[in-house]
């Protein structure tokens, strides 16, 4: 399953690529749903680059929270940034993420398109509790939301 966004943001491709290779940015672009990022490997005082390696902890549905641990998979300056991770899904399951995230300059600003596809277990959605199921499909569902987000935050504050 895949979901794709793109939204034109006021700021140049090096701006954007800056304040979203820098994971600590997270709880901040990502309000409510990113909780806290810790760092396992690479220098957090640099951007993220291949075969850096953090964990999201993620809100989910009634009070749960979810741990993704994610490895840069490629980080191109300034044009593209893809993590994956293989998740743990409360229920003995593990799913597998690939988030690209992608910055096209596009006249005085930046073409910003997040990508996400996550290969869940065969029949996994059929029978995981239907309060799960539908936080999985809404979270495939969100990619235009989460690309405003980072719009929004971006051209706020930075």
């Amino acid at each position: 399953m895949s979901g794709t966004a793109s939204v034109y943001i006021e700021r140049s491709p090096e701006a954007a690529f800056a304040v979203l290779a820098d994971a600590g940015n997270w709880p901040a672009i990502n309000r409510g749903v990113t909780l806290r990022i810790t760092p396992v490997t690479g220098d957090p005082s640099r951007l993220l680059a291949g075969g850096d390696t953090f964990v999201e902890h993620a809100a989910g549905p009634e009070d749960t929270e979810y741990t993704f641990p994610w490895t840069v998979q490629e980080a191109t300056p300034n044009t593209r940034l893809t993590i994956v991770s293989q998740a743990e899904l409360g229920t003995g399951n593990h799913c597998c993420q690939t988030i690209t995230y992608e910055f096209a300059p596009s006249g005085t600003g930046t073409l910003f398109t997040r990508t996400i596809r996550v290969d869940f277990p065969d029949g996994l959605l059929e029978s995981a509790p239907k309060s799960q199921a539908d936080s999985f499909q809404n979270y495939l569902g969100q990619q235009y939301t989460m690309a405003m987000m980072f719009k929004k935050h971006l051209e706020e504050r930075h």
